[in-house]
C-alpha cells in the first residue's frame, strides 16, 4: 500500500465532493442543515456531535441505522451509537427494531411541540432541580451561618431555591398539557369579545 499525505487525501475528498451529479446534492444539504442546526443548538446543552446526528436524522424520510449514520457522518460506531442514545434519552428520537431485523433504527421527533418540551424537560432536570435541592443544604446550615452572623445568605439561597421550586412546580404542570392549551394560554388575553 502506498503512503498518501493526508493533504493530497483531503484535496481528493473535497474534488471528489465537487464532482457529484445534481441529482445526488439531497446529501450535500442534509449536511448543511445538520451544520446548521448544531449551531442553533448550541445552547442547548448537547453535544455538538448529537446536535449533528439530530439534525442530519431530522432531514431522513425514513428511520435509519446506525450504520448509515456512520457513513453519513463519517463517526465511529461509538460516536454514532452514544449520540443516537442520548437522543433517545432526550426524546428527540425514537428507536425501533422491526420484527426480524438484527439493527434498531431511529427516527427523529416529528412533532415539533413534542420536541421543544423535551428539551426543556431535560433542562429543568439539568437547572432547576439541582437549584431547588440547595434548599436542604440551606436548612441544614441554618444554624451555622446564623453563629457567623451570614443569615442574609442563608435567606437569599431560601428565596433562590423557593423560585427555583415555583418554577419547576409550573414547568411540570404546564409539561402536562397538550399543545392547544398552550396556545389558548397565550393568545388567550389577546381575545376580543
Amino acid at each position: 500500500m502506498r503512503f498518501i499525505p493526508k493533504d493530497s487525501l483531503l484535496s481528493q475528498k473535497i474534488e471528489s465532493l465537487s464532482k457529484i451529479p445534481t441529482e445526488n446534492t439531497k446529501t450535500q444539504w442534509e449536511l448543511e442543515f445538520s451544520k446548521r442546526w448544531v449551531a442553533a443548538g448550541a445552547h442547548w446543552g448537547v453535544p455538538k456531535t448529537t446536535l449533528a446526528v439530530h439534525g442530519w436524522l431530522m432531514a431522513q424520510p425514513q428511520p435509519v441505522s446506525t450504520d448509515e449514520v456512520m457513513s453519513a457522518l463519517e463517526l465511529s460506531r461509538g460516536g454514532a451509537h452514544n449520540a443516537l442514545q442520548s437522543l433517545v434519552d432526550w426524546k428527540l428520537a425514537h428507536a425501533f427494531k422491526p420484527f426480524g431485523a438484527r439493527q434498531v433504527f431511529y427516527s427523529a421527533e416529528d412533532d415539533a411541540f413534542a420536541m421543544l418540551m423535551a428539551v426543556v424537560d431535560k433542562r429543568r432536570q439539568q437547572e432547576l432541580v439541582p437549584v431547588a435541592e440547595l434548599d436542604a443544604w440551606n436548612a441544614q446550615m441554618k444554624s451555622e451561618l446564623s453563629k457567623q452572623g451570614r443569615q442574609d445568605f442563608h435567606e437569599r439561597l431560601a428565596a433562590i431555591a423557593h423560585r427555583a421550586r415555583q418554577l419547576d412546580a409550573l414547568l411540570v404542570r404546564t409539561a402536562r398539557e397538550d399543545e392547544g392549551w398552550w396556545w389558548r394560554w397565550i393568545l388567550g388575553p389577546l381575545r376580543t369579545k
